[in-house]
């Protein structure tokens, strides 16, 4: 039982402003439910558990007290587990694709009886828990490219289950550990490759090849060149490129735009500096074909690859004036008008018309937000993300408290999870982020979700008593 509770050796109590912070969110999320399936209860009562309000009442209370079990677990005991609960959740994912329940064209959930069990939620807790673990070993060292590729595969293993059920969206979520490697000495490059690529990617899609190979090269031209002066080789062969792309523009000549290009690319190593930094000129020049390649490529798998349900929530993102407003882009619509009416104070608990009138599709789950805005405003609004901020900074704080490096990883862990889900699902709700089907941690509804989360914050309550 030692191993279990460790009190006696501890001086310092749970972090009250955490566990508090917690309890507001999940009151918050019972009364938002309560809020959108008001009209339910006319037929049946509120607490029964044919109800969506009775059935959250009874996840919300399982879930505290598991909170509360947990918190009186040594994490320790954590540590010791985490390769056992990561084999676990691993075949619990491969059981889903096999015997899982598809609900809204995803094969997602395990049926338990009535019940039904979603291992996705579940699996990132166990994927924190084994890289919190990896961490902290000596055998890791996040400045190699074997514990490089050993942590890019634990986390992305998972994700590739999750696509294939399909559920892109908490696929997505798996990659917030990034924010643990790179607390614990992942190179920055890897993080601004990816911001290039996704630059790229989201560039091509909504201002085409054209712009972004200028961009493209108009960035070689101040990598690869030392412009001495104005008037400079770089100079005339940069304004030749681009006014060939703006003219090919206009005719659509894709691959004369690309001989262009290679050509501009083959000058610049040839005529401009004469031959100095070979090696570090063909490196640039070989990442920027790359890039334009991805340009190309991102065109074409919008185009031929992603279904039209899948090109719609990229459109509805990126280039919602191409939407049909009565179809894909109806939701965010209905979101934003809600948001929108609510002003600074809100209408009022049970007092939000288009809530009332379930104008908003999904607006006890994915979009539970937009009812917070209209019934509560932007007072309302700001406060819910100020208690997701504040929750993020206790755990920060917990981690950097502490001198255990499994501490410190599993923390920084949760931390991702957690700004991701509530960035993302707040930001599809305004349209500043894709609609990807995330919940709002703590508030939306649904049981596995928010056991998931009350058990990760368990342990990072029990982990808040050791100094």
């Amino acid at each position: 039982m030692s191993i279990f509770l460790r009190s006696k050796r501890r001086s310092a109590s749970i972090d009250w402003i955490l566990l508090i912070t917690y309890v507001a969110l999940v009151i918050i999320g019972l009364l938002m439910l309560y809020t959108t399936t008001y009209n339910d209860y006319s037929h049946r009562g509120m607490w029964s558990l044919s109800s969506p309000f009775g059935i959250q009442v009874l996840w919300a209370s399982i879930s505290v007290v598991l909170l509360l079990i947990v918190s009186f677990v040594d994490w320790h005991v954590w540590n010791s587990l985490s390769i056992i609960l990561y084999i676990v959740g691993i075949l619990s994912l491969l059981l889903v694709l096999v015997i899982g329940a598809e609900i809204k064209g995803a094969r997602s959930w395990l049926t338990l009886g009535p019940w039904s069990i979603q291992p996705s939620e579940f699996m990132k807790l166990a994927t924190a828990l084994f890289c919190a673990s990896l961490l902290s070993s000596i055998q890791i060292k996040l400045k190699e490219f074997r514990s490089q590729f050993m942590m890019i595969g634990v986390m992305i293993l998972p994700a590739l289950l999750i696509v294939i059920q399909p559920d892109p969206g908490s696929a997505l979520t798996f990659l917030s550990l990034m924010i643990v490697y790179f607390r614990f000495g992942m190179p920055v490059q890897y993080y601004l490759a990816v911001f290039c690529l996704f630059l790229t990617v989201v560039f091509s899609l909504t201002q085409g090849f054209f712009f972004v190979s200028s961009a493209i090269l108009l960035i070689c031209i101040f990598i690869t060149s030392r412009l001495e002066k104005v008037f400079s080789p770089a100079f005339f062969l940069l304004a030749i490129l681009l006014l060939g792309n703006i003219l090919l523009f206009q005719f659509d000549k894709m691959f004369v735009a690309l001989i262009i290009n290679g050509l501009y690319l083959i000058g610049q190593l040839f005529i401009v500096d004469r031959f100095r930094n070979l090696y570090s000129k063909l490196s640039v020049i070989g990442i920027s074909l790359f890039l334009g390649v991805i340009s190309l490529s991102s065109s074409f798998v919008f185009e031929e690859v992603l279904r039209p349900h899948q090109q719609d929530r990229i459109n509805v993102w990126l280039q919602p004036e191409k939407c049909d407003p009565q179809g894909s882009l109806y939701n965010l619509l209905q979101s934003k008008l809600a948001i929108g009416s609510g002003g600074l104070s809100g209408k009022g608990f049970l007092n939000g018309t288009l809530t009332k009138l379930n104008y908003v599709p999904e607006q006890s789950t994915d979009f539970i937000f937009s009812s917070i805005g209209e019934e509560q405003g932007f007072l309302g609004s700001a406060s819910v993300v100020l208690l997701f901020l504040l929750l993020t900074l206790r755990i920060i704080r917990v981690a950097e408290q502490s001198n255990y490096g499994f501490v410190r990883a599993y923390c920084y862990g949760i931390v991702g999870f957690v700004f991701v889900h509530f960035f993302i699902n707040i930001g599809m709700t305004m349209g500043i982020s894709p609609v990807i089907g995330i919940p709002l941690p703590l508030i939306s509804k649904g049981g596995s979700a928010l056991l998931s989360f009350s058990l990760m914050m368990g342990i990072v309550v029990n982990m808040s008593k050791e100094k």
